[in-house]
């Protein structure tokens, strides 16, 4: 029997095949029929219970590249370093490593028998830390429930999954951030996967599933061939039995998954008000969210500039993988290290734990629109929203310089984007000075604008070598003889993290902001009770599209504060 597999599938079975012994592989590519949805479907069921009764899993990396030979020389020197010097504690029971404060400098890579910062070995380790594996949505299912887990690549390298946790901790944690491009810093890393993973795997363990929709919302940058399995790839994580229906549209498969979780949020709170009167954020994912913070997250996840398909405006789109660090998050916890949201795999420490935020559990009342409802299928689906909030301020001036998601800050031409974004933003701010009631708050006002009023960086964190390139931009004449607001340099790194996707703006009421990049002129800003951020609104008639989440300057206009208390909320539709 003959069958056609990919170069790929092909590299690793003959570099898993055996001259005198018979060998069981499980391999999906060979044993579904790709090209059967329906056996697709029916399989797809199966999958976890599959990898879960494995003896072992298996995850090819792919063949010998130019990175194999000095890359598993300095993993193997890792390892050891990792075993001698203890420098990453790592709890066997708890699969995750915990932060140390140890390190290794550039000066001491020689003591420890590492190369050079110049050697080629460090670029080639980062390639393989790279490879596609760890950027693929499906990967998820096979690593977390499996129960023995080795990397494979070329003729002989393997590497355990532990193994390759400790090299994660070492690269991120304890090395020098040059060594592997001080853009990663920002980034990140596509083997940072195995910290989310190690996540999952852990609420699994526990019997503390995360729904559908954390999953996807953790999970939303990682890759798939076809749309729906951005969700599909997640159901049997979940802790409710879903199936797999890809006879439905993938716009149709995510406006039912939307409608669903909004059901399910309102529902909760009805059966349990006085117990979700207040809930915690916390910053690491194995902990769910509460019915609150997932309706925040949900909304904020949609709207038009995070969709590609046609969608309800509220109901977010999987497909897009590329998208700006979400504001809400930064608004009800407090990062205590710049890579929270590179690895958010990583328990939370002591510090973050303490600033964790305590959420107001009022939330904004909600009705589906009964004339919006189609039939889709079986299904009754609503196109419109209706919310109950406060529509606060209109947008009279937006910026149009961009700087692109996706690109590393420290290259040439996103320097140069950046000086351009702050020079308009830096004009644009005397707009909003100029409309404001608030005298002598300039500098300060447009700082706190920039950093989303959260300072979370210190002086000293300024000082590594690693970030120097990503601040060029500062010391370049233009910027230099331009900029009237000058910002402390630990600010502008800051800030730079916030500002790719996003277009600065002022308002008729003289707030100035950060919204999304297809923000436009006469867009409303709205606030709505439960949510710590506003919302974007474009009028379409007498109903509006979310646009998305933005920050609006100061929070007299959120719950509490004095504008907010004068203002009385209004039926909002959003289609």
């Amino acid at each position: 029997m003959s069958f056609s597999v990919t170069p790929n599938l092909e590299s690793a079975l003959k570099r898993l095949r055996a001259l005198y012994l018979a060998r069981k592989f499980w391999i999906d590519q060979l044993c579904i029929d790709q090209d059967n949805l329906r056996e697709k479907e029916q399989q797809l069921a199966l999958m976890a219970d599959i990898y879960r009764r494995s003896c072992r899993l298996l995850i090819w990396l792919g063949d010998d590249g130019d990175e194999s030979r000095k890359s598993y020389k300095i993993i193997d020197r890792l390892l050891r370093l990792d075993q001698n010097v203890n420098l990453g504690d790592h709890n066997s029971n708890d699969h995750l490593p915990q932060q140390t404060k140890a390190s290794i400098g550039l000066d001491q890579l020689k003591s420890h028998r590492l190369p050079s910062p110049k050697d080629t070995g460090w670029q080639e380790l980062r390639s393989l830390l790279s490879r596609p594996w760890f950027s693929r949505i499906w990967t998820i299912q096979e690593a977390a429930v499996s129960t023995k887990t080795d990397f494979l690549w070329g003729k002989e390298h393997s590497l355990s999954w532990q193994g390759m946790v400790s090299i994660i901790v070492l690269v991120r944690e304890h090395l020098p951030r040059t060594l592997l491009g001080s853009d990663i810093l920002f980034r990140g890393l596509p083997a940072d996967s195995v910290y989310r993973i190690t996540a999952t795997m852990r609420t699994l363990e526990d019997r503390t599933h995360q729904d559908l929709f954390n999953l996807a919302l953790t999970y939303k940058a990682y890759g798939a061939s076809k749309p729906h399995d951005k969700l599909y790839a997640l159901l049997n994580l979940s802790g409710r039995p879903q199936t797999a229906d890809y006879g439905q549209s993938t716009e149709t498969t995510f406006h039912d998954m939307a409608h669903q979780n909004i059901c399910c949020v309102y529902q909760e709170i009805a059966r349990r008000p006085e117990e979700l009167s207040q809930q915690q954020w916390h910053p690491y994912p194995g902990i769910s969210q509460g019915p609150h913070l997932r309706m925040v997250a949900l909304i904020c996840a949609a709207g038009i500039a995070n969709q590609q398909l046609s969608l309800p405006s509220w109901v977010p789109d999987w497909t897009v993988d590329s998208f700006p660090a979400p504001i809400w998050t930064r608004k009800t916890c407090y990062r205590s290290g710049a890579y929270a949201a590179d690895c958010p795999g990583v328990p939370p420490t002591d510090l973050t734990l303490e600033r964790s935020t305590i959420v107001n559990g009022t939330l904004a009342e909600m009705q589906w629109s009964v004339e919006s409802r189609k039939l889709v299928g079986s299904a009754s689906l609503p196109d419109t929203l209706q919310i109950k909030g406060l529509i606060c301020d209109v947008i009279s001036r937006r910026g149009f310089a961009k700087v692109d998601l996706g690109k590393p800050l420290e290259h040439e031409e996103q320097q140069k984007a950046l000086v351009e974004w702050l020079l308009e933003a830096d004009e644009m701010a005397d707009l909003g000075i100029e409309s404001s009631n608030s005298a002598g708050a300039d500098a300060e006002l447009f700082r706190r604008t920039l950093l989303f009023d959260e300072s979370m960086l210190q002086p000293p964190e300024i000082e590594r070598p690693e970030l120097s390139k990503a601040l060029r931009f500062a010391k370049y004449s233009k910027f230099v003889s331009g900029m009237k607001r000058k910002l402390q340099p630990w600010d502008y790194l800051q800030a730079i993290q916030n500002i790719p996707g996003r277009t600065f703006f002022v308002t008729q009421g003289g707030r100035m902001g950060l919204a999304p990049q297809t923000t436009h002129m006469y867009d409303k800003i709205c606030v709505l009770p439960g949510f710590e951020v506003p919302l974007v609104l474009r009028p379409e008639g007498s109903e509006f599209r979310l646009v998305g989440e933005c920050y609006a300057g100061n929070d007299d206009m959120m719950p509490g504060g004095s504008e907010y208390s004068q203002m009385i909320p209004e039926w909002i539709m959003i289609k």
